[in-house]
């Protein structure tokens, strides 16, 4: 099919970044990737009294924090190549606020609830054993609380400044 006669419109512009001219990643891209790469290594440190307790193998739904932080990093590697994309699709930014914000409410919730008595079980041979907290799921913590915040603060638009405010209102003819 040629340009006249496809149905979907030409693709728009990738969006503007706030430095045009600088190359790579922005400090926010940084703090998100890092933050998701320490945080897919600390799913599987010990999270519970026993080192063979790590985040999937006590709570297996930790499996899609795991694959929500790869979801992640992929928009975050691909976000220009997304924005590009013709149809009515969430921006990047968004794409990486939701899966963040997943991954967070999953570490929580994995860190809330003790491992179940079968698990526990399977795994220390004794029900007996109370089962404590570990480091592992305190890094997995702190890891997607900072990528979170770093989503949304790539995310939010910029604060104007008065200099920024004053030229607005002139080019309107306000001021």
């Amino acid at each position: 099919m040629s340009s006249e006669t496809s149905p979907y419109p030409e693709a728009p512009p990738p969006p503007r970044r706030a430095h045009p001219t600088a190359p790579g990643w922005t400090g926010s891209d940084l703090a998100i990737g890092g933050a998701l790469i320490v945080l897919l290594i600390a799913l599987f440190l010990p999270w519970f009294g026993s080192p063979d307790i790590d985040g999937p193998t006590s709570h297996g739904y930790l499996w899609i924090a795991f694959a929500l932080a790869i979801v992640a990093l992929t928009v975050l590697v691909a976000r220009d190549a997304i924005a590009r994309l013709p149809g009515n699709l969430p921006s990047p930014e968004q794409m990486l606020v939701g899966a963040t914000g997943l991954v967070l409410l999953l570490t929580i919730l994995g860190i809330a609830q003790t491992p179940s008595a079968s698990v526990a079980s399977v795994v220390i041979y004794s029900t007996a054993t109370p089962l404590g907290w570990s480091y592992g799921g305190w890094i997995a913590l702190i890891a997607a609380l900072v990528a979170v915040i770093a989503a949304f603060r790539e995310a939010r638009p910029p604060e104007p400044t008065p200099l920024m405010t004053i030229l607005l209102l002139r080019r309107r003819g306000g001021g």
